[in-house]
């Protein structure tokens, strides 16, 4: 662990750096994929893993980055979904005009 003022390494549980004198706190927050999360950005809102990326991105960037990769999966089988019902709208209709 380095300290946020001086930038010298110190032990991962001191309280305070003993270089420069300053209070540490151990910020660690482990950084793993927000299941919950990317759940919601790949079934119902692909926005929120995208706005939650940018939240994230320096803080959590694994966490961040899973959000970002689950909501682009599902904004893509959105557009190609889409364009196939689109196709196949377009087939029937034709296909009506001709009866």
């Amino acid at each position: 662990m380095f300290c946020p003022h001086c930038s010298e390494e110190i032990a991962a549980q001191a309280e305070i750096c003993p270089k420069c004198g300053v209070r540490v706190h151990n910020t660690y927050q482990e950084d793993k994929p927000n299941i919950a999360i990317n759940i919601l950005s790949f079934c119902c809102i692909p926005l929120l893993g995208i706005i939650m990326y940018f939240v994230w991105k320096d803080d959590k960037p694994k966490a961040a980055k899973s959000a970002l990769i689950w909501a682009l999966i599902s904004v893509g089988i959105y557009v190609v979904l889409m364009f196939l019902f689109g196709v196949l709208g377009f087939v029937l209709g034709s296909i009506d005009e001709y009866n």
